[in-house]
């Protein structure tokens, strides 16, 4: 009967446990791409959401959005690393890479 009881708790806690890992946590900021307003965001478009430095020096934890409505809109970057510049090229270059990556992949069925 004890070993009964021991395997529902730790079904229990395991249960519980990745509920809560999944659950929405109320008390952020919303960083979705819901939340951004595309409609007067025009395509190819870098949109800083927030911004901090981090512990090493000249490093920051950044989140922005790519805008382009081939992508589906808004497409959000968690990025460590030096702070970035919304209008480098590069950036552009590479988020459009990924925009590219992604649409093919829908078109794949993955």
């Amino acid at each position: 009967m004890i070993t009964k009881i021991a395997v529902f708790i730790v079904f229990t806690a395991i249960f519980y446990f990745s509920a809560a890992a999944y659950a929405q946590d109320f008390g952020r900021p919303m960083t979705s791409a819901d939340a951004l307003n595309t409609a007067d965001t025009s395509n190819d478009t870098i949109v800083v959401i927030s911004k901090e430095e981090t512990d090493i020096p000249g490093y920051v934890h950044e989140k922005y959005a790519f805008v382009d409505q081939h992508c589906g809109g808004a497409q959000i970057v968690d990025y460590y690393g030096p702070a970035i510049d919304p209008n480098d090229p590069s950036i552009h270059k590479l988020e459009n890479r990924v925009c590219t990556d992604l649409d093919l992949n829908k078109l794949d069925g993955d």
